[in-house]
């Protein structure tokens, strides 16, 4: 079985992480869900734990757990999948900020990273924000979407998180 890890970001589209781990357990991978703090506050860890059937990790020092979050992920990782990634994600990783769960995975998995961008299109055609997805790119990183559309603050352009099936798809075609 194939595991996936699932980075979520706080874009408003983190809601639909649900219906993407969801695909994922269908088609027979093991989803590892990987939530910044600001992402629990708009898609429930019980949700992703019940979907996933593992546990969230979000916090870089949980109670509970004390081993090295971000080493025991990669373990066996076919891909990271961060959905949605907002702009201040893509920096992080860009600059190699480790300052979170999903930051400290990032910097050290070696499978494929596959990244979908959702934010406002504002934000996505700024320049430090193609600069980070250039310098990405240049290190291998995939990136789907994001596609024109009407975001949730009714500003069009690209900045919409590209469909969920459309996601699965790439993700699939990535650990192929």
């Amino acid at each position: 079985m194939k595991k996936i890890i699932l980075g979520i970001t706080s874009s408003i589209a983190a809601y639909k992480a649900c219906d993407l781990i969801r695909l994922f357990v269908k088609g027979g991978y093991d989803v590892h869900a990987v939530a910044t703090e600001h992402a629990l506050n708009l898609v429930s860890p019980l949700a992703l734990e019940v979907l996933s059937g593992n546990p969230v990790y979000s916090s870089p020092y949980p109670e509970e757990r004390r081993e090295m979050q971000h080493i025991e992920l990669k373990t066996d990782a076919s891909l990271l999948l961060v959905m949605p990634a907002t702009a201040n994600i893509i920096g992080k990783f860009a600059h190699g900020i480790a300052d979170d769960v999903l930051s400290t995975t990032f910097l050290s998995v070696t499978c494929p990273v596959l990244i979908a961008p959702a934010m406002n299109p504002n934000m996505y055609n700024h320049p430090a924000v193609q600069e980070n997805m250039a310098k990405l790119k240049s290190w291998g990183v995939k990136f789907i979407g994001p596609v024109f559309g009407e975001v949730v603050c009714g500003d069009e352009g690209a900045g919409k998180l590209a469909d969920i099936e459309t996601i699965y798809r790439a993700a699939a075609d990535a650990v192929a």
